[in-house]
């Protein structure tokens, strides 16, 4: 078989999509398709058709559709590689000499020395009397053996070479640890050495249980506690980055399920000592605020999700950035607040887990808790309450400016307990808001910038003639090498369709079929994604494809030379010199034939 048919196309063609939805909800034939309840909404009448010709799902209430693999996504809560991995499995298919593009095959490889690099360092926390102090420390915060084992923990040696020997006796390539972080090039001399060392190590693991990175934390009675870092990560690489990893989300995932949510914490130990007292819905990040990017793992997993802060760290940073975090996407954020002076590890390893999951389940939504916070602190003088009231609204305000029902609710309650008009609260917050774009526009003049609003503040709706396009070359994946031969992307406005375009337009360069099997396999934006399905699907229902294409190629030239000739008119007008304007004018007439 061709190396560039889609691996998805065979998982696909493996995976009867009846069968697959069937072990899932109870299908009943009627007609030509099968019905059953649709299990992404409370559905209490068949609306959910499954189409065993087309091999799609479509549910008439919800909207919901797709293949196979959408499905798995959106039921398991999982990535489209994820969905991947899981259906190839039960069909039996093989995915080490399967790799949709070279970066799959690099990124394969480098997961294999990670695994290899767990397990020296697990081996030698277990059995080398060089993890004495190791052994005692873990000891000392009271985790057990099975725990121990359960998340893979492990021990890096002081001698700064254990690791480096190790790696050149078993023939692996010192490039590829070097890429991954855990070893370096010697300053003066040949060789390399260990970057982690007296270090108890936690592997750090991705929603599969694939090990991507290592943090590692010094042991207290390293002679290099003092002068080096308590805890030290693995380096940024195509498999880890801080911003976005979750510790212990293979092993809370299912658990999350049950519970209904997933709690956040700050540390590792945190986590172990969660999951051992039987609370296992818990991961940390690490040691970063949440975000965005962290926001798409969590909601793989969970709709409401729990920070957990002492009463010490649960500062105005954190809170004000998961309040931010909250306006902005569609999620139930809640905080729970520990006692002064205790870090989840400490509380549960000596009060037990009562107190623990109490504050769990009476956490208090996040706009609430800062609400509760600055009302406390400002008092109850109307002065107070103004701050009160501006405090909130300025972390609204680095939210985009959107007016949804979500944030007229969240206008509403601030409303309500300030005693004020609901629109005198919209003033405010449109005044701060022009306040700040004011400040932004004032920066970026000073340092000879241009005021543009960081991306995640932006909007943008999709002009026709570039939904048309992208929807083109979904329907017609033939329509690309065409499309790629006239158009740039940068001469795409909307952000998200410039993305998808361009992926299409590198698949095409590679080698590899420009159509949306192998877009999925890349653009990791539920969102996105779902938005191309659906262009693909409408264009796939047009009578002649190919008529439509050259239709919108010919729509798209037009419009791109009419903005080329108001561009070049807005040039003649400023144009400071005879020789400039007659430049100008000549490539002007040339756009316009005359």
């Amino acid at each position: 078989m061709d190396d560039r048919v889609s691996l998805a196309q065979q998982v696909k063609a493996a995976n009867d999509i009846v069968d697959v939805i069937g072990t899932y909800i109870s299908l009943r034939k009627a007609g030509q398709t099968y019905k059953g309840l649709c299990p992404f909404h409370d559905d209490n009448r068949p609306s959910f058709d499954v189409d065993p010709r087309r091999q799609r799902y479509r549910c008439w209430a919800c909207n919901q559709y797709g293949d196979v693999i959408n499905f798995v996504q959106e039921q398991e809560r999982v990535s489209f590689l994820e969905a991947l991995e899981i259906l190839a499995r039960r069909a039996g298919i093989s995915l080490k000499n399967h790799s949709s593009s070279p970066h799959a095959a690099t990124r394969a490889f480098m997961l294999e020395q990670m695994k290899w690099a767990a397990g020296q360092f697990h081996d030698c926390l277990l059995e080398s009397p060089l993890a004495d102090a190791a052994r005692k420390y873990l000891g000392e915060r009271r985790l057990n053996g099975e725990t121990i084992r359960r998340f893979g923990l492990g021990f890096a040696p002081g001698t700064g070479e254990w690791l480096t020997q190790r790696a050149a006796s078993a023939g692996l390539s010192a490039d590829t640890l070097e890429q991954l972080g855990l070893i370096a090039r010697r300053n003066e001399g040949p060789g390399y050495y260990d970057r982690f060392r007296d270090r108890v190590m936690f592997p750090i693991r991705d929603a599969r249980g694939h090990t991507v990175g290592f943090g590692g934390r010094i042991l207290p009675t390293s002679p290099w506690a003092d002068r080096a870092p308590k805890y030290y990560n693995s380096a940024e690489t195509i498999l880890f980055s801080k911003s976005q990893q979750l510790y212990g989300i293979d092993q809370a995932r299912q658990a999350a399920t049950t519970a209904g949510y997933l709690a956040v914490v700050e540390g590792y130990t945190d986590v172990l000592m969660a999951h051992q007292v039987g609370i296992p819905q818990v991961v940390a990040t690490m040691g970063t605020a949440l975000n965005e990017k962290h926001v798409q793992q969590l909601r793989r997993v969970a709709d409401k999700v729990v920070l957990v802060f002492d009463a010490d760290a649960g500062g105005e940073t954190g809170v004000d950035r998961a309040l931010e975090v909250f306006v902005k996407n569609e999620m139930d954020l809640r905080v729970a607040t520990l006692p002064a002076g205790l870090d989840p590890c400490d509380l549960l390893s000596q009060r037990g887990p009562e107190e623990f999951q109490s504050a769990l389940t009476n956490a208090v939504d996040v706009l609430e808790f800062k609400l509760n916070r600055v009302w406390a602190r400002e008092g109850s003088s109307v002065e107070g309450r103004r701050r009160a009231v501006d405090a909130v609204l300025g972390v609204l305000a680095l939210a985009p400016e959107t007016h949804t029902i979500k944030m007229e609710l969240i206008v509403n309650r601030i409303a309500t307990r300030a005693g004020l008009k609901e629109e005198n609260v919209w003033k405010r917050l449109n005044e701060i808001r022009a306040r700040r774009a004011d400040s932004v526009s004032d920066r970026s003049a000073l340092q000879g910038g241009s005021a543009e609003p960081p991306p995640e503040a932006r909007t943008a709706k999709a002009a026709p003639h570039e939904v048309e396009l992208l929807e083109a070359m979904l329907a017609e994946p033939a329509f690309v090498a065409t499309a790629r031969a006239e158009i740039e992307p940068g001469q795409i406005e909307h952000p998200g369709l410039r993305r998808l375009i361009e992926e299409l337009f590198r698949l095409q360069d590679e080698g590899y079929p420009p159509d949306l099997e192998h877009l999925r396999a890349r653009v990791d934006n539920a969102p996105l994604m779902a938005r191309a399905r659906e262009l693909e699907e409408r264009g796939q229902g047009k009578t002649n494809r190919q008529a439509f294409a050259q239709d919108v190629l010919a729509r798209f030239r037009q419009r791109l030379a009419t903005r080329r000739k108001l561009e070049l008119q807005h040039q003649l007008q400023d144009a400071g010199d005879d020789h400039a304007a007659v430049e100008i004018l000549r490539q002007f007439q040339k756009h316009t034939g005359s």
